[in-house]
Parts: structure tokens; C-alpha cells; sequence
């Protein structure tokens, strides 16, 4: 898969409180391993079992399932049967494809230089950013979260793009879109709509149209990361109360998140989080994997008690050797378990390296 297709299928695409003892079981264990997945309701049932039954025989305890209502009832049995834990995963503030926001185009988010998301996509056609800030899109959201909760099986929901939109891509990415980000520009910048203007004024007394570098601006800066965390901690309220869990695909870790997506991760309210630990995005070497995985379990300690899952992603770790290590790097870097991105992308060596390492 190449790194272009990554930013289609994955979102790169949080973590909380206090573990969240309604959800949870007395003595209950969480998954350790994981992976990705998409429904593929295309697949027969035979095709599915065929395929769980290589996911058990790797050891694998949970997945994160991209899917609808029908999907979800579908593979409940199945996913039950070879005991595998099935979570809902969902896009979060990017809209690709969402009807309802397509019906209220002041929704979307606005760049710093005043283009709105409803009609420009920042680097690629389904980047469709809505605004964490406006009341309707967080009930819409939350919304979507609640339905997912309440269908039997599901055992958390899974939130992804749960960020703004790349400020800075990572570094890898920029030559495929020709261009160069050694700073915040601002047509990559987001939001800038009345909404947010009018409520970061009252809470800072600052219009931020009237500095001549927002970008510059600590208070600014603030407003969109708690923006963010805002949504995510009535989304684990919401889901709470239907007895579910919660967890999100994050950016490798907070300092970094903050940096490039105005994600401040270890403030949020979650059940499990899972940075996306994906070194060759940052141009990094494998060992990088266990530095990433540690600044993340630093940055949360004394902060919540949830499990840290690194996400692993399998272009980056081609051979056997590649997979094993990354497994062994993350678990030395204080990680509770990983998981794989995706099913798709697994090759005879990555299905080796699983069953492999215990």
C-alpha cells in the first residue's frame, strides 16, 4: 500500500479519565492484540470465517470493524464464535460522504485563508472537515456515536479523524503533493469560521482576525486543542451511559499530535488509546517505534490508568523480523498491546510474525 493511500484508508486518525467501570466487567482483561478492518459486505460468510479463523489462529482478541448497523449484525456472531471482540470504528470531524453535513454547508470548517471545507478539501477530495465547535455538528456526531453504541455486540466505539485537518503533514507526505510545509501556512490551517472566532473572543478577548500571525498565538492555539478534547469527552459521557467503551486512533504522540493536527490526546476522555505509530511517515527507523510509544505512555502517566495500544503499520514492516521487532519495541516502550493496520494489507510474513510472537 503506498503512503498516498494511507491518508484514504486510515485516519490518522485521546485518551482520558478513569477507566470506565460500568463498561467494563468485574476482572474483565481487555484485548492485548488488534487489528483493523473493514466490513467487506461483499464477502460471503464463508470468506469471513475463512479469514477469522486465521485472525484466532494468530491470536488476535479484538478488532476495530469499519462497517454499518447491517455489518455489525453480521459479523457479531461470527467475530462471538472465534471469541474476538468487535468495536465500531468511525470517521469523527472528517465527513467524507456524510449526507446530513452535506445539508448544512456552515458546518465545515474554514481555513486561515477563508475557504471553507464544504467546497475545499485540503490535500485530497474526502478531507471534508466539519467544525468541532458548532453545537449541531457535536450533536451529530455524538448522534452517530450513540446508534453505534446501542447495537448488540459492540463492545466500544472507535473514533478516527477525531482531529483537525494536517496543519503539517508529515514529512514523507509532502513531496506527493509538491509541496513544502516548514511552517503553519494558512490555507492548511482550520477553523476559522464565525463560530470559532466569536467564541474564542468571549473566552479570550481576542479577535483573532485582528493579529497579524494567529498562528503565533498560545491562546489560539489552546482554544482548538480543547476544542477538540470538548467533543471527545461528551462522546465518552454519551457512550457510557449505553455501557460502552470508547477509544480513538490518535497521532503518534501528544507533543507531536498538537504539533501537526491541534490534537492534544492525553487530555481526552477514553477507555483505550492507540497512536498510530507509523515510523515510516515521519522518515524514521523502526527503533523509532519504541521512542514514540514511550513519549506517549510518559506523557499520560498520573493522567488515567487506560491502556496504551501502538498501532503498527504493515507497508512500514515488509519482512517477518521487521513485524516481530516492532511488536517487541512497543511492548519494551510501556505499550499494553499493539495493533495492525490493516487486514488488507497483512502479507504471509506479517501473519508469520503474529503467530510468532506470543
Amino acid at each position: 500500500m503506498e503512503k498516498r493511500e494511507f491518508l484514504k484508508i486510515a485516519g490518522l486518525a485521546t485518551a482520558g479519565a478513569v477507566l470506565g467501570l460500568p463498561v467494563l466487567a468485574k476482572g474483565k482483561k481487555l484485548p492485548s492484540r488488534w487489528m483493523w478492518l473493514h466490513a467487506h459486505d461483499d464477502w460471503t460468510d464463508a470468506q469471513w470465517e475463512e479469514k477469522l479463523d486465521v485472525l484466532k489462529d494468530c491470536n488476535i482478541e479484538g478488532v476495530l470493524l469499519g462497517g454499518n448497523e447491517a455489518s455489525y449484525k453480521r459479523m457479531y456472531p461470527l467475530l462471538k464464535a472465534r471469541n474476538i471482540e468487535m468495536h465500531a470504528w468511525m470517521w469523527t470531524l472528517n465527513r467524507n460522504g456524510d449526507k446530513v453535513a452535506k445539508q448544512n454547508p456552515d458546518w465545515y470548517a474554514v481555513s486561515g485563508d477563508g475557504r471553507s471545507c464544504y467546497e475545499y478539501h485540503p490535500y485530497v477530495d474526502y478531507y471534508q472537515w466539519v467544525c468541532p465547535s458548532k453545537e449541531e455538528v457535536q450533536d451529530h456526531i455524538i448522534k452517530q456515536a450513540v446508534s453505534l453504541a446501542k447495537i448488540e455486540g459492540v463492545k466500544g466505539v472507535h473514533l478516527d479523524y477525531v482531529r483537525y485537518s494536517d496543519v503539517i503533514l508529515a514529512s514523507s507526505l509532502q513531496p506527493l503533493y509538491g509541496i513544502v510545509q516548514d511552517k503553519e501556512y494558512p490555507e492548511w490551517d482550520f477553523c476559522y469560521c464565525e463560530t470559532c472566532r466569536q467564541k474564542f473572543k468571549e473566552e479570550s478577548g481576542i479577535d483573532i482576525k485582528e493579529l497579524k500571525d494567529p498562528t503565533a498565538s498560545e491562546e489560539w492555539r489552546q482554544y482548538r486543542y480543547d476544542s477538540v478534547t470538548h467533543l471527545v469527552n461528551k462522546i465518552y459521557d454519551a457512550v457510557h451511559k449505553e455501557g460502552s467503551m470508547l477509544s480513538a486512533a490518535v497521532f503518534p504522540y501528544p507533543e507531536l499530535a498538537r504539533k501537526i493536527c491541534r490534537q492534544s490526546w492525553d487530555d481526552f476522555k477514553l477507555d483505550m488509546v492507540f497512536p498510530m505509530i507509523y515510523n515510516n511517515f515521519y522518515e524514521e527507523p523502526i527503533d523509532w517505534i519504541k521512542f514514540a510509544t514511550e513519549q506517549g505512555v510518559s506523557d499520560v502517566k498520573g493522567k488515567f490508568k487506560e491502556p496504551l495500544i501502538t498501532g503498527l503499520y504493515t507497508p512500514a514492516l515488509p519482512k517477518q523480523e521487521d513485524m516481530e521487532e516492532a511488536i517487541k519495541l512497543a511492548k519494551k516502550g510501556g505499550a499494553k498491546g499493539f495493533a495492525i493496520f490493516d487486514l488488507a494489507g497483512m502479507k504471509e510474513p506479517h501473519w508469520k510474525a503474529l503467530k510468532n510472537v506470543k
